[in-house]
C-alpha cells in the first residue's frame, strides 16, 4: 500500500474529482494539522492494523531498534529487543550487531530463517580473530568460536522469531555495499581494509540501483509471506549515510542514497497489497538540522519518540499513546 491507498483514476475527471476529496493534497503550511514544532507528520492510511498481544520482528537499521523501544512501551511481544552481544564488547546497544542497512543483507538474514543460512562473510582479524561482516559489529573482533556461536544464535532469532510474527517492520539504511565475489554475499560492512589490500579481486564495492535494490526487496517480501500471512510496514531511515566509498561528497551520496530507497519503497508498497510504507524519513527530514544531534547524523531521542509514537498510534488496535 501507498501512502494514498486511492489508487489514481486513470480518467481525468476522475482524477480531478479525487483530488478534490483528498484532505491532504495541499502540501502543509504552519497552521496545518500535520506541522507539529517545526516537523511534518504526514497522514497514513494504514493497509492493517497491528494487534497489541500479538509479536512484531524487526529488521533493519538504526531505526528497527527505536521501533523496538516504542513498541515494548506499548506491551507489544518484539523478539530482536531480548538479543544481546553484550559479551562482544560491540559499542552501543545490546542488540546493535542485528542492525542491517542494505537490502542484499536484509534478504540474506530472512534467507537464513527459512534455511538458505549464507556461508561466508567471516574474515581473519589478527591472531586467533575473526570478524563478521554480515553483522554489525563496529569492525570489533572476535573468536571464531564466538563469530560461529553468535551467527548461529541469530539465525535461531529469525527462524523462531518469524514463526510468531504477524508483523515485520523493515526499515531500508543505504545502497552502498561492499560484496564478496568469491561467495556473492552481500556484506553489512566493509572487510579490513588489509584483507582488501591482500585480495583487491574478491572485494567489490557496490552502489546498488533501484532495479536491483527492489529486486532484493521483493524477494524478502515474498520469502517473508512464503509461509503465512504476513503484513509488513516499510520505512526509508532518516538517519544519514556516515561515510560514502562512492566519491565525491558524502552529503549528496546520502542524497542519491535516501531517493533510490524512496523508490524502491515506494515501488514495493504498490507492488503488494500486504505492505505499507510509513513515512519516518520525511517526517525527519522536514525538521531539519533541529532534527539531529551535534554529530548531524543520529536523530534526536525526542524526535525519534515522537515519530516512532505516531507510527504506533497509527497501527496499533485500541493502543493508548505512551
Amino acid at each position: 500500500m501507498t501512502l494514498m491507498q486511492n489508487q489514481v483514476p486513470e480518467n481525468g475527471a476522475e482524477t480531478f474529482a479525487a483530488t478534490l476529496k483528498n484532505k491532504s493534497r495541499k502540501y502543509p503550511d504552519r497552521e496545518d494539522a500535520r506541522y507539529d514544532d517545526f516537523q511534518l507528520l504526514p497522514d497514513v492510511y494504514p493497509g492493517f492494523r497491528i494487534d497489541p498481544s500479538s509479536s512484531v520482528f524487526t529488521i533493519g537499521s538504526c531505526f528497527a531498534r527505536n521501533v523496538e523501544d516504542d513498541l515494548l512501551d506499548r506491551g507489544v511481544d518484539v523478539p530482536t529487543a531480548h538479543y544481546s552481544a553484550a559479551q562482544d564488547g560491540v559499542p552501543g546497544r545490546k542488540n546493535r550487531v542485528l542492525n542491517q542497512y542494505n537490502p542484499g543483507t536484509m534478504l540474506q538474514c530472512v534467507q537464513t530463517a527459512f534455511g538458505e543460512a549464507p556461508d561466508g562473510g567471516i574474515y581473519p582479524a589478527g591472531i586467533g580473530k575473526v570478524v563478521d561482516c554480515l553483522l554489525s559489529t563496529g569492525g570489533n573482533a572476535v573468536s571464531a568460536t564466538r563469530a560461529k556461536e553468535r551467527r548461529a544464535e541469530i539465525a535461531a532469532l529469525y527462524r523462531d522469531g518469524l514463526a510468531k510474527s504477524d508483523t515485520v517492520v523493515i526499515t531500508l539504511g543505504l545502497i552502498e555495499t561492499w560484496k564478496d565475489t568469491t561467495t556473492g554475499l552481500y556484506l553489512n560492512e566493509a572487510p579490513p581494509m588489509k584483507l582488501i589490500k591482500r585480495h583487491p579481486e574478491q572485494f567489490e564495492f557496490c552502489r546498488l540501483d533501484v532495479a536491483e535494490s527492489v529486486s532484493l526487496v521483493s524477494k524478502m517480501v515474498e520469502l517473508l509471506t512464503s509461509d503465512r500471512q504476513r503484513n509488513i510496514v516499510l520505512t526509508v531511515s532518516p538517519v544519514p549515510l556516515q561515510v560514502t566509498f562512492s566519491g565525491g561528497d558524502a552529503v549528496t551520496a546520502n542524497g542519491y542514497s535516501k531517493a533510490v530507497l524512496r523508490v524502491v519503497a515506494e515501488t514495493v508498497t504498490q507492488k503488494y497489497g500486504n505492505v505499507d510504507y510509513f513515512p519516518s524519513y520525511e517526517s525527519v527530514t522536514t525538521a531539519g538540522f533541529r532534527a539531529l544531534g551535534e554529530d548531524n547524523v543520529h536523530v534526536r531521542p525526542k524526535i525519534v519518540k515522537r515519530i516512532v509514537n505516531y507510527m504506533l498510534d497509527q497501527y496499533l488496535e485500541h493502543a493508548p499513546a505512551a
